[in-house]
C-alpha cells in the first residue's frame, strides 16, 4: 500500500498519522514554493527529508528511508487544486 497522501487507499488511522506532516507542509508552504515550486516534498514528522523532481522519486526515497512507515509526499504549489470526481456508477 502506498503510504503517502493518497487518501483513497488509506485507513482513517493512517490518514490521522499524517497530520503532523501536513501541518509542517502548510507552515512552510511559502518558503518551499520560493525554493522549489512544482517539485515534490518528502516529509516525515516535522522534518523536510528532501525535495525531488518527480513524485515517484520522492515516494521511492520515502520507502528506502522509512520502509512501511507513513510519510508524506506532496507537490509544492502555492495552492492545492481540489479534485472532484463524479461516479458514473450509481449502484441503483
Amino acid at each position: 500500500m502506498i503510504r503517502h497522501l493518497d487518501r483513497w487507499h488509506m485507513t482513517v488511522a493512517e490518514t490521522d498519522s499524517l497530520e503532523k506532516e501536513a501541518s509542517f507542509f502548510e507552515e512552510h508552504r511559502e518558503e518551499l514554493v520560493e525554493q522549489a515550486n512544482g517539485q515534490f516534498a518528502l516529509i516525515k514528522g516535522d522534518s523536510l527529508i528532501g525535495i525531488f523532481n518527480t513524485q515517484i522519486e520522492a515516494i521511492r526515497a520515502g520507502y528506502e528511508r522509512f520502509g512501511n512507515q507513513a510519510f508524506l509526499v506532496k507537490q509544492i504549489v502555492i495552492a492545492d487544486i481540489p479534485l472532484n470526481f463524479t461516479s458514473f456508477h450509481v449502484g441503483v
